[in-house]
């Protein structure tokens, strides 16, 4: 893509393909961005991007979104990009020590892009998500984070017709939508649905589409000739996984596993390059007499080692088991365990905290 001078005529069209290119790498950043955010300036070597708020401005800074954005705007671009962070006042966030920003001056010649109000259903879908959340589902409202739009389709069989809300998300976390969660969902929805005269009789998840140019032949046998996962977890689980979800060359179960990953990844960047640590997702090895199992996540620190289990539902049955398996890990000369539940995921911020006090406690004790 070519870069022009500090004309906005092609600002809009620039800024779609930086935000597509940050849903790739992080969903949350991407949220962030197209809900709280809006570009006003774009030249050869600087992006400045201006945020509705001061606490969506903070939240974005905090959550380490930044590299994430400097990233996508390089990989569109094709040159590294001096991001300014903007608050609603026109002040701009100072930038992080390792990434010094010159201070430029805005030309007030160039207007801001007009920001796109949320389609009716985009309303809806928050709705639900927060009337989940006060409802204390917040397993449920975190998983409408990954929903990435609804239709409303009619459906008829015989003499009977009825309108089906079709839910879009990632293919990989289709399963994640099971009948029992739909059935926990489809009476909120079809609460916010009643009140814009829409009455929803079924709920169902569908794959969304990949988003291909005209290149997909070359870009599918690139990422072909890359190889599988490396981690022992590929191997050891791989005739039992339906789908699996890669990153960084390495599979994961779920998508809380990644978002788990990725806070981890945050901590390891924060840490100075010789006192940083080590992280193996998904490692199988031998324990206790004989085991062979495999943790979520180990991770070393000053020649100290821990786990990260990501606990979803299925293990509120099953804490004495869980119980049980920690006694082997600590028996087996593992002595840091951390559970994770799935729903102090949905919140970066939160999650960061919990990493950086299990940290903590790995160094320390």
């Amino acid at each position: 893509m070519s870069v022009e001078g500090g004309s906005g005529a092609n600002l809009p069209e620039r800024w779609a393909a930086i935000l597509a290119a940050v849903k790739e790498r992080r969903r949350f950043a991407w949220i962030m961005l197209s809900q709280n955010a809006q570009p006003i300036y774009f030249d050869s070597s600087a992006l400045a991007v201006k945020f509705a708020s001061e606490s969506s401005l903070e939240s974005f800074k905090g959550s380490n979104c930044t590299d994430v954005l400097e990233e996508a705007a390089r990989a569109v671009m094709g040159i590294k990009y001096d991001v300014k962070l903007i608050g609603p006042e026109g002040k701009m966030l100072p930038a992080s020590p390792a990434t010094p920003a010159t201070q430029a001056t805005i030309p007030a010649t160039i207007k801001p892009m007009p920001k796109k109000a949320p389609s009716d259903f985009e309303v809806m879908l928050g709705q639900t998500a927060f009337l989940l959340h006060d409802q204390g589902n917040s397993r449920l409202a975190a998983l409408m984070l990954d929903v990435e739009r609804m239709e409303i389709v009619l459906r008829a069989e015989g003499f009977g017709e009825w309108q089906e809300a079709n839910l879009v998300v990632p293919a990989f976390l289709v399963p994640q939508f099971t009948e029992s969660v739909l059935d926990e969902l489809k009476p909120v929805l079809r609460t916010v649905a009643d009140r814009r005269g829409i009455d929803i009789g079924a709920v169902v998840a569908i794959p969304a589409l990949p988003s291909i140019g005209s290149d997909w032949r070359e870009r599918l046998q690139s990422q072909l000739a890359e190889g599988a996962a490396s981690n022992q977890a590929k191997r050891s689980r791989a005739k039992d996984a339906k789908l699996l979800i890669m990153r960084d060359g390495c599979v994961f179960d779920s998508l809380e596993e990644v978002r788990v990953y990725d806070a981890l990844k945050r901590a390891q960047a924060a840490l100075p390059g010789d006192s940083t640590i080590s992280i193996f997702p998904l490692p199988v090895g031998r324990v206790g007499a004989g085991n062979m199992w495999t943790p979520d996540f180990v991770v070393v620190r000053g020649g100290r080692v821990g786990i990260i289990e990501v606990d979803g539902p299925h293990h509120s049955g099953r804490r004495g088991a869980d119980g049980t398996r920690d006694r082997h890990w600590r028996n087996s000369g593992v002595v840091h365990i951390e559970r994770i539940l799935v729903e102090e995921i949905s919140d970066d911020a939160e999650l960061d905290k919990l990493v950086q006090v299990f940290l903590k406690r790995l160094r320390e004790h």
